[in-house]
């Protein structure tokens, strides 16, 4: 049985992409799920389940909220070692910021464009790519930078959802 960490992306922020934490419970239960938690008004979960293929979970999940909810949301599983080990790579200088986040990409990004991320000048902010994710550390206020995270699916052509190394450890608690 593998545990799964589910990150949606965009749900709950402002007026538009809502559901019910109890819905996206039921949802995952639904689909088959067992040990179904969220947190808060996320659109955060982890769930138990025999399945072991993320393209397969990531479709059924998008589907499934496409069908009962009308949502169109990115849509990522990790499994808890996965994310343990994105949070033991975390870099010690991102780490040091005033605000950090650990950025998951919902599909592999074009090595160029992954390589350009070294070029890219966000001081004071820091951005350093890791295995499947990039860190990003703010010297200040977040919603202050030119660092943010449709700068970065941009830059990356492919989408993302951010969540702090703090959210990660209560998911994986």
């Amino acid at each position: 049985m593998t545990r799964w960490l589910l990150l949606l992306r965009g749900v709950n922020v402002g007026r538009s992409n809502r559901i019910a934490m109890a819905d996206l419970r039921t949802l995952l239960a639904d689909l088959g799920h067992g040990d179904v938690r969220t947190f808060l008004n996320s659109g955060n979960a982890t769930f138990t389940s025999r399945r072991r293929g993320r393209g397969a979970l990531v479709a059924e999940v998008e589907a499934g909220l496409r069908d009962r909810h009308g949502l169109d949301v990115g849509v990522t599983v990790r499994t808890a070692e996965e994310v343990q080990e994105a949070l033991d790579a975390l870099p010690d200088q991102v780490a040091a910021s005033a605000y950090v986040l650990v950025t998951f990409l919902l599909a592999p990004p074009d090595r160029k464009a992954l390589a350009g991320l070294a070029d890219w000048d966000t001081d004071p902010d820091l951005v350093v790519p890791g295995d499947g994710v990039v860190y990003l550390g703010y010297a200040g206020p977040m919603h202050a930078s030119k660092l943010q995270n449709a700068t970065l699916e941009k830059r990356l052509g492919v989408r993302s959802t951010a969540r702090t190394p703090e959210t990660l450890r209560r998911m994986l608690g």
